[in-house]
């Protein structure tokens, strides 16, 4: 199975966390509840796949990225190293481009991610609050 890069950002306001309900006909976690992200192109640094994938997925900015940590994702067709950053300074109101949809959710609740790497992420961001 192959592995691939891939990048996922915690955009916190106010005691809460975007997420995203995946589209039901993606090849990879169908429907699941996780952290917006996507996979690092060719070439592309992990950062600017940030800039990228928040542009493409939420129609955002960051003013800065901050590298929190990586954490494997195996799925059904790849094996997905998943960077994790967490993005600060955020502009713009979050769309749904890739998505069902787009929403808030509390940050303590982080049994609503479906996905365990997503749920460790934000543990980890958590304690180094």
């Amino acid at each position: 199975m192959k592995r691939v890069d891939t990048v996922a950002f915690i955009i916190e306001d106010n005691g809460r966390i975007l997420v995203e309900e995946r589209r039901r006909d993606k090849e990879t976690d169908p429907g699941k509840v996780a952290l917006p992200g996507g996979h690092v192109e060719n070439g592309e640094t992990l950062e600017a796949a940030c800039r990228r994938e928040l542009m493409e997925e939420l129609e955002m900015e960051c003013e800065a990225f901050s590298y929190l940590t990586r954490i494997l994702h195996p799925t059904p067709i790849e094996e997905q190293m998943n960077h994790y950053f967490v993005c600060k300074g955020c502009k713009g109101e979050p769309r749904s481009n890739e998505a069902e949809r787009v929403f808030w959710i509390d940050i303590s609740n982080t049994g609503k991610l479906d996905l365990r790497a997503d749920r460790k992420a934000v543990q980890i961001f958590l304690k180094g609050e």
